[in-house]
């Protein structure tokens, strides 16, 4: 419970006490919650300190303003630090420190390694929090080979032992921009010639990393290692390899993880049971999804938006779009507002599935319950609407879209191209696609394969190789489809 204005007062008449030169302890009084939670009591408090004759030691002022940055507020610590400083209590280590910390957080390092310069400058010796926040400072601010390279020379120069922290948070860093190997060579180089040992952050992040990388027998190699040695993996760790496996379509690998975690008494979180969902539906094992939702539900789980929508893609891809709507119905029925995304899975179901009057009819009826359909909305009934033959309708929705100001994407052009090619439009989509050359995302391999396509099926062969040769001229690489088509134009010509 935050302090009242009552406790307020009851701390203020304890100053004499909290401003108690004799000690460098921090005062009982200044550790209370409500410096955790609420900035103005600590402002009136430091106005309080400012005020007194003689003025509370720096130690005091800094246990108050690092409350104070705990709670975030980096602008106004520094506008504090500056005030204390103007009154002429001298800075130490520590205020330079959190200095640094609020610089850092504020993306401002080269402000930091100014401090760091005047710390030099008045023979104050930086400590390894200074350095392992100037580190962190720069990782903060996507400057990660910069920390790397301070990084080196602390160890090079033998200005400060790393501890467990520093090690982190390069690795992580270096994790960050997918550098994944440096990082498991960090770490390698951390367990043969430091002091430290990796901790369980270490090892999950890396882990993590390596999963990103769709390198997963590595990261379950590491995780074997991990547990070997006692480190315990936690719910990330878990989570991070229940996701690499499912993105490799190994199922009943992530199922045994799921079970695994949870005889060591790891309790999966939302994420970890919405990555199965995702996975299974995916895979059109929609029931293997319930079944997981169940289990979601049983620890106390609700399902969100995403696990939901995620529920309704499977079904709409087994062609069950009636189950597919009662996802949607149970979504209402628990309280939850359905977003774009979740009508999108079953706008699309709809179209893939030939049904794009139900399609349309979901369509107007989301606008009039005040969702805005993006681009995705409108490629997948354009794309339904030329498939049942409908061109007249799919052009004035594109249209539509248009006069929305909605931008088409490359997918949007080339339901278009395809749509017109397929209802004997091809002069139609060749206008088009030349309006649009100047417009770098045309510069697409994939359009031209269409319009070569498109010209090919209507016995123009000359313009199918004139396009294969414009494309090759502006040095785009052809895909396999577009040497198919060519091939069956060069076949059909003799």
């Amino acid at each position: 419970m935050m302090c009242s204005r009552r406790n307020l007062r009851l701390l203020i008449s304890h100053r004499h006490s909290l401003v108690d030169h004799s000690t460098t302890s921090t005062h009982p009084l200044i550790q209370t919650r409500f410096l955790h939670h609420k900035l103005d009591d600590a402002l009136q408090l430091f106005d309080e300190m400012l005020h007194r004759k003689p003025p509370p030691s720096v130690i005091q002022f800094t246990k108050l303003i690092n409350n104070i940055v705990k709670l975030n507020h980096y602008s106004t610590a520094l506008s504090l630090l500056k005030q204390i400083n103007f009154i002429g209590i001298p800075r130490n280590i520590y205020t330079f420190n959190i200095s640094i910390n609020c610089y850092s957080r504020l993306k401002q390092v080269n402000y930091s390694f100014a401090l760091l310069a005047t710390i030099f400058k008045l023979g104050h010796p930086p400590d390894l929090a200074t350095y392992n926040t100037l580190i962190n400072g720069l990782v903060l601010a996507d400057r990660v080979f910069e920390a790397v390279e301070l990084f080196k020379k602390l160890i090079r120069d033998k200005l400060c032992e790393p501890n467990q922290v520093m090690y982190g948070t390069v690795i992580n860093g270096l994790c960050k921009v997918g550098h994944t190997s440096k990082a498991l060579e960090l770490f390698r180089f951390m367990e043969k010639g430091s002091s430290c040992e990796p901790n369980q952050v270490m090892y999950s992040t890396i882990i993590d990393s390596l999963c990103k990388d769709r390198m997963v027998d590595d990261a379950l190699r590491l995780f074997n290692e991990m547990t070997q040695k006692g480190a315990h993996a936690n719910v990330i760790t878990y989570t991070s390899l229940i996701h690499g496996l499912c993105n490799f379509g190994r199922e009943s690998e992530a199922a045994r993880m799921l079970i695994d975690m949870e005889e060591k008494g790891v309790l999966p979180n939302k994420h970890t049971y919405t990555t199965l969902v995702n996975t299974f539906c995916k895979q059109g094992s929609v029931k293997d999804a319930e079944l997981v939702v169940q289990a979601m539900e049983r620890r106390g789980l609700h399902p969100d938006v995403i696990t939901y929508s995620a529920l309704i893609d499977g079904y709409c891809l087994r062609g069950e779009l009636g189950e597919a709507h009662k996802v949607l119905d149970r979504m209402v029925k628990r309280g939850m507002k359905p977003d774009i995304i979740t009508y999108n899975s079953l706008i699309n179901g709809y179209c893939k599935n030939k049904k794009v009057n139900e399609a349309l009819n979901l369509f107007r009826d989301i606008q009039n319950k005040g969702l805005i359909p993006d681009v995705f909305t409108y490629n997948s009934i354009i794309q339904g609407l030329y498939e049942t033959k409908n061109h007249i309708a799919a052009t004035h929705l594109f249209n539509e879209m248009l006069a929305k100001d909605l931008y088409p994407n490359i997918f949007t052009y080339g339901i278009l191209l395809n749509g017109m090619c397929n209802n004997s439009q091809v002069s139609d989509a060749l206008v088009l696609f030349r309006k649009l050359e100047k417009d770098e995302m045309m510069k697409d391999t994939s359009l031209y394969t269409i319009l070569i396509d498109g010209f090919s099926k209507c016995g123009n062969l000359d313009m199918a190789i004139d396009l294969f040769d414009e494309l090759l001229l502006k040095g785009l690489k052809p895909h396999m489809k577009t040497y198919t088509v060519v091939l069956r134009v060069l076949f059909a010509q003799g």
